[in-house]
């Protein structure tokens, strides 16, 4: 039983390969779309070597641990497939991009009227919250669903390409999947 466990497993991986600086490979779950949990550490490990100590220095006093690793995950695996998957090849700058969040998260705390202010001064301190402010960084929000589309998939669409209404349907149709229950179906229990 345990043989077939991890060859389905195996089966449910997609990788993410940065050919054209590193040559890391950074594994992702096919089916959550998410990076595994060795994919996610490796991730966070190029992101820390990738953002300028001076910039993580800033970020540390705005936001926590968990924060900055989160983000910059995301961050990573949009400069990767920027850099090495997309066509044509563009560069991410990703202490620049979480650079842009916090300001962006900043500017959403300071000015917050409707709850009594955003979450920094709610805990009147200098750190944010998660997930209750901080949001996906607007920056790479395209490249991250061409990612799920490249993970789901295997075909690597631009940007642009993710944009069109045309490319979104097939690509939505190619990501779907179709349940056929039958009409004999019921369920075992009911509410």
């Amino acid at each position: 039983m345990m043989g077939d466990q991890s060859d389905r497993y195996g089966e449910n991986i997609a990788k993410l390969i940065d050919s054209q600086v590193t040559g890391k490979e950074f594994e992702f779950d096919q089916i959550l779309l998410m990076p595994t949990a060795k994919g996610y550490r490796a991730l966070v490990e190029q992101a820390e070597k990738e953002i300028s100590p001076r910039i993580m220095n800033y970020l540390k006093s705005r936001w926590s641990k968990g924060t900055i690793e989160n983000l910059s995950s995301f961050a990573m695996a949009a400069a990767v497939y920027s850099r090495s998957i997309s066509d044509p090849p563009y560069e991410i700058d990703v202490g620049v991009v979480l650079l842009k969040t916090v300001a962006f998260c900043n500017l959403r705390c300071t000015n917050r009227d409707e709850t009594g202010g955003g979450c920094r001064i709610a805990r009147n301190m200098n750190e944010h919250h998660l997930p209750r402010c901080i949001k996906l960084p607007r920056d790479i929000t395209i490249i991250w669903d061409c990612i799920k589309i490249y993970i789901a998939t295997g075909r690597a669409v631009s940007a642009k390409e993710a944009l069109s209404a045309k490319d979104a349907r097939k690509i939505h149709e190619a990501m779907s999947v179709k349940v056929d229950i039958g009409h004999d179906f019921y369920p075992a229990a009911s509410c």
